[in-house]
């Protein structure tokens, strides 16, 4: 039966580290940029958002625009020099500069799939984070391998539009906005590493996804929970309050009738 959560903290540690784990390859597809590259790039941009070369676009199965301008960044050239001394033959130096190239592209500049989340039958994606007081903006980071994002205390999410799993990232984001705004933050008196705000709104994720039925990818989401946590850090309190915030979500989005 979908919308019913029935699982206990020792139950659910066993699911999530005794079976298959793995690490979804969208956190590594992108390049990471260096904090002047970072700068640099969002002066040419109108917003923020993922950059890749044309090969690199092309990789992930989208065309850049014809008449696009590319994107300058710093790169590393090898250059060497001639060092004129008291021998006949010069001495030679090599020494790294970082010189502007053309090689870049936002993906606003390409054409491919577009962004949709996958409708869930007895599930309201837009209801829940209506009835939870929580918006939606656009993706603005120039961080390709970042799913999404939250920002608790001002309860809005964002959403990456090259995500594999829309919906376990919206979770996700929503289990953040739930959990860890400012006066949340500190539990019995001691303040939530990333850890276990990581593990908090993943395990929501996990519960609300398994509640609706959509089971596949779950090994992701063991896999993103294995990597940021070890089993014996974990308190029945952190799961506690993945488990009322999964039950928040479901109660916010259940189509009236399914599973209630």
């Amino acid at each position: 039966m979908t919308g019913k959560i029935k699982i206990n903290f020792k139950d659910y540690l066993s699911e999530v580290y005794d079976k298959p784990a793995k690490i979804h390859e969208a956190f590594s597809l992108f390049h990471e940029f260096s904090w002047n590259n970072r700068i640099l790039a969002e002066s040419q941009l109108i917003a923020p958002e993922p950059i890749n070369t044309y090969k690199g676009w092309l990789a992930l199965g989208r065309q850049v625009k014809k008449g696009s301008k590319a994107i300058k960044l710093l790169m590393p050239v090898k250059v060497k020099s001639k060092n004129s001394g008291k021998d006949e033959e010069e001495e030679k130096t090599t020494f790294i500069r970082f010189i502007e190239k053309p090689y870049w592209f936002g993906l606003s500049q390409t054409e491919g799939k577009e962004f949709e989340v996958p409708a869930i039958s007895n599930f309201n994606l837009k209801e829940a984070l209506k009835n939870l007081g929580i918006e939606q903006e656009e993706f603005q980071s120039l961080d390709g391998n970042c799913l999404g994002y939250a920002k608790p205390n001002l309860k809005v999410v964002a959403v990456n539009p090259l995500s594999p799993d829309p919906n376990k990232v919206f979770f996700h984001e929503m289990a953040h906005c739930l959990l860890h705004n400012d006066s949340d933050k500190i539990v019995d008196g001691k303040k939530l590493d990333n850890s276990l705000k990581e593990f908090e709104a993943e395990t929501a994720t996990y519960l609300v996804s398994c509640s609706l039925a959509q089971f596949e990818n779950l090994e992701y989401s063991r896999g993103y929970i294995v990597g940021w946590i070890k089993k014996e850090n974990i308190e029945e309190k952190n799961f506690k309050r993945a488990f009322d915030a999964a039950n928040k979500i479901l109660k916010a989005g259940l189509v009236e009738g399914e599973g209630r």
